[in-house]
């Protein structure tokens, strides 16, 4: 066993792209649970997880379920507008004139 060693020789291998967690709080930890999901939903991610370099499974369903989680109040916003009659007429004018 070497006194020292050349830390900047160090070669650090990782399975994916970590720049999604640089984007999360602090407080954003891992729990784990046990839940049920279909088995089709599993295999989906277990198969795009043993390709080279892809993310594991669970790291990348945690992601979809984050993704849908962000993506709601979009959804939510869109179809309060579509309900709002004025601002059909007034996308409408603006998509005529614009």
């Amino acid at each position: 066993m070497r006194k020292e060693y050349d830390l900047k020789a160090l070669k650090v291998k990782r399975r994916g792209p970590l720049a999604s967690l640089q984007a999360q709080p602090v407080d954003a930890t891992k729990v784990r649970v046990t839940i049920a999901l279909d088995r089709d939903v599993v295999e989906h991610y277990k198969q795009i997880a043993s390709q080279r370099g892809a993310l594991p499974y669970q790291t990348q369903i945690n992601q979809a379920l984050r993704q849908a989680i962000d993506q709601a109040p979009v959804q939510v916003l869109k179809t309060e507008l579509l309900k709002d009659k004025e601002f059909i007429r007034a996308l409408a004018l603006e998509v005529a004139h614009g």
